[in-house]
């Protein structure tokens, strides 16, 4: 009689996880291609099944948290190391209720209600942020890759040497429609970000690239009133959208408006101390009473453009009587 040899099944993948839960190492198996997609598909079939407690032989499927994914790519595009593998969304809201978000890598989820957390060199890659209570919070060198802040409560909030940029895919952040009242950008990169119809009396923007930027129907006054308060220092918005804002009395001293679109905008009183307006369209603007000294423009027209009162130096004082037609020789 012919003996038979034992069968042999392959070895079954084992799942270890660490006391988080968050980690996952694979024992006999593969590595299988480093992608997202493969990752998710992985994390779905390798899920352990367990006998039904009724004990009919069935097998109900134990769902499990989805673990971490590496983002090493990621972490070479930005030339980044010390940052974390991304978190599940119940792991998202137990740090945030901590206070305190550090070294941390977001994929999509949600962040709603987080007053005062202090973040530190987080990425967030997709998060939305809309209707979100972030009121005081603190975001220090942290990047936001098409993220979206729409109607979210930013009043209070600093953003610190922040990105909010993606240069590869030219991705930008959304702050249309929120509560930026004293809010202050210092250091950071807000390319071609939107700004629509934003609330953003006593907003600060220091030494920041918002070049592109859309400031259409941004609110900066008070209450909705003729006062507006607002302050671009040493910034670039170059090729910005302010067309019919009100920036009455706001200081834009030292920055780049060329190629900016100010039509029907309201400068009276503004500081454009030596900022650079050459190819500024500001036909039907008011800069009524603002300071242009030490300014360069090459198209102010006073036939256009309300420039009464204004002061300026003398040589600037003769562009303006050339664009009348008047040569002082």
């Amino acid at each position: 009689m012919r003996n038979r040899q034992p069968q042999r099944h392959p070895q079954p993948r084992i799942a270890e996880f660490s006391r988080d839960g968050l980690e996952e190492h694979a024992i006999g198996v593969e590595e299988e291609a480093d992608s997202d997609e493969v990752d998710e598909k992985r994390d779905r079939d390798d899920a352990p099944a367990k006998e039904d407690s009724s004990g009919d032989g069935r097998r109900s499927q134990r769902r499990l948290a989805r673990p971490v994914k590496l983002i090493e790519r990621r972490q070479e595009r930005h030339g980044r190391s010390d940052i974390s593998p991304s978190i599940t969304q119940a792991r998202l809201d137990g740090l945030i209720a901590t206070g305190t978000l550090t070294g941390l890598a977001i994929d999509g989820d949600r962040i709603t209600d987080a007053e005062g957390l202090a973040v530190t060199d987080c990425t967030f890659d997709g998060t939305s942020f809309q209707h979100a209570a972030l009121n005081g919070a603190r975001f220090k060198n942290c990047t936001f890759n098409a993220c979206s802040f729409r109607s979210a409560d930013l009043s209070d909030c600093i953003f610190e040497r922040c990105r909010c940029y993606d240069t590869d895919t030219e991705a930008t952040c959304d702050f249309s429609l929120a509560d930026l009242r004293r809010a202050r950008f210092e250091g950071c990169d807000l390319t071609t970000a939107r700004f629509h119809r934003a609330r953003a009396w006593s907003i600060e923007l220091v030494n920041c690239q918002a070049s592109g930027a859309d400031f259409t129907e941004t609110d900066f006054s008070l209450d909705r009133g003729n006062f507006a308060a607002a302050t671009f220092d040493q910034c670039n918005l170059a090729y910005a959208d302010f067309s019919a804002t009100n920036l009455a009395e706001c200081s834009l001293a030292g920055s780049r408006l060329v190629h900016a679109n100010c039509r029907h905008t309201r400068f009276a009183g503004a500081n454009l101390a030596g900022c650079a307006l050459d190819n500024m369209d500001a036909n039907g603007a008011t800069l009524a009473g603002t300071d242009l000294r030490g300014a360069s423009f090459n198209n102010l027209d006073p036939r256009t453009t309300d420039l009464t009162g204004a002061r300026m130096d003398p040589e600037q004082g003769l562009l303006i009587l050339r664009a009348l037609g008047i040569l002082i020789e």
